[in-house]
């Protein structure tokens, strides 16, 4: 028979009576607190019994303390006096229970309870959760700045872009949702003991919170879906995460259970939490980087072959324009499409280029790289035509003059609305920018096309 269960507790953590009366239930079917302590409270088999719980509150304790303070010390041994016996601690929070269902109640006095309680939460989860709130604003204003510094077209195409922002907001909004419901509660409860002398009851409602973590989770799985091998990364990021708070958990333990002092215990637990993330989630960059770790693209290789040391994998992705449509030329080809896609934007990169059959064969350099771009709101059409029209622009370097941008060109050759040509340090290049309707493709050639390659190009991408 099972002898420990851990089960789900989605109260506040200031909500003394919903766990009250959790605690009882539980009592009643046979289940003992053992420990408590984030969303799963750990329960040891008892012979069921009908129990009487208190939860209360100590300001001067601390989740890192090594056991009971002085003053916790004095308050159990005065509960104990009335018949209540410490059951478990957390942080601030005791845990009593009693056989005596007729015991008198721990607090009494409901504006000290308040009091109590305010004090309790100002350091406990109060400050904790303002830190989170603004790590999260933080995380969302830089990704958003982002969108100015890189391609904005590229970052509102990303699936992995908008998950970050959608993910980060959520987890403010559930933590702003908390301070709020406190601070509302809060206010209500000081004037209800104040002028009816009684304590009101919490009533916490996280349903919210849970709504936006679920919203966030399920955000997660259909990018999941909808990535080219970024399954693996974002699977390798939250395991780093995880293991580095199960890692500072085991820390903090340790460091109490060998009578560490709290400022000590804290002030390792906290380095370990900016080494574990430095070492972690750089380490993963780092493999990533160096190619240690590869999450592949989720497409099929046809087969690989080396170049000055490295492994060059050759994909056969069906693609609506392709060399051989241009030019009558023979060799083996790697053609590669890439699709990113949100409710906002979708973009694909297409690019072939040759490679070598056998080892001592020569190889056709042509390439070509084209890139299929299109908003699925009407107010996003101007923004990324301008946008798309801006990445190539040009730059002053002190006194360098970077010249890299799009001049018109004839539009008629694409039968197109309009068409650009690229310019660079006083070179015509083979690249260039056509609008059909709301559809933009951008098209590199690496040879200078011929008329009629470029309007067979036009007839193969125009409705691509």
């Amino acid at each position: 028979m099972k002898e420990i269960r851990r089960c789900f507790c989605s109260f506040s953590f200031y909500d003394q009576q919903a766990i009250q009366e959790k605690l009882e239930d539980m009592a009643e079917r046979g289940w003992m607190l053992e420990k408590p302590g984030g969303a799963l409270w750990t329960y040891r088999r008892m012979e069921p019994k009908k129990l009487r719980f208190c939860v209360t509150y100590f300001p001067g304790a601390s989740d890192f303390d090594p056991g009971p303070t002085e003053g916790e010390l004095i308050k159990i041994d005065y509960c104990r006096q009335d018949g209540w016996e410490l059951v478990t601690r957390w942080g601030v929070m005791q845990i009593f229970c009693t056989e005596k269902l007729d015991a008198v109640p721990i607090e009494t006095e409901p504006a000290a309870q308040v009091e109590n309680l305010r004090r309790s939460m100002r350091k406990s989860v109060l400050l904790p959760q303002a830190i989170l709130c603004v790590t999260f604003l933080l995380n969302i204003v830089l990704r958003v700045s982002l969108l100015w510094i890189r391609d904005p077209v590229d970052a509102l195409s990303d699936p992995l872009e908008l998950y970050s922002v959608a993910m980060f907001g959520a987890l403010m909004l559930a933590g702003l949702h908390e301070i709020w419901f406190y601070f509302h509660w809060g206010r209500k409860a000081r004037m209800a003991a104040q002028n009816d002398g009684v304590f009101l009851p919490i009533k916490s409602r996280p349903v919210a919170s849970w709504v936006l973590l679920a919203f966030s989770t399920l955000f997660l799985l259909l990018v999941c879906r909808r990535l080219s091998g970024g399954v693996g990364f974002i699977l390798s990021y939250l395991c780093a995460l995880l293991l580095m708070i199960v890692i500072v958990n085991l820390i903090k333990k340790y460091l109490k259970k060998r009578g560490v002092s709290r400022n000590v215990n804290r002030a390792i637990s906290f380095g370990s939490i900016f080494l574990l993330t430095f070492l972690l989630l750089g380490g993963m960059t780092a493999s990533i980087i160096w190619g240690r770790v590869h999450f592949g693209s989720g497409k099929d290789v046809v087969r690989t072959y080396d170049l000055y040391g490295r492994t060059i994998e050759i994909y056969n992705d069906p693609l609506p324009l392709e060399i051989e449509d241009l030019a009558g030329v023979s060799a083996q080809w790697s053609k590669e499409a890439d699709r990113r896609e949100t409710f906002l934007i979708a973009r694909t990169e297409y690019r072939q280029y040759a490679v070598p059959i056998g080892e001592n064969d020569g190889v056709d350099e042509r390439e070509l790289e084209y890139t299929v771009t299109e908003a699925k709101w009407d107010f996003l059409h101007d923004f990324v035509k301008r946008a798309v029209l801006n990445a190539r622009q040009d730059e002053i370097n002190g006194d360098f003059v970077f010249i890299d941008h799009y001049e018109p060109a004839d539009a008629s050759v694409w039968n197109a609305d309009a068409a650009y040509q690229r310019h660079r340090n006083g070179y015509v290049m083979d690249t260039y920018l056509i609008f059909w309707g709301e559809r933009i493709v951008e098209v590199r050639f690496s040879w200078e096309p011929t008329p009629e390659q470029l309007a067979i190009a036009a007839a193969k991408l125009e409705n691509c």
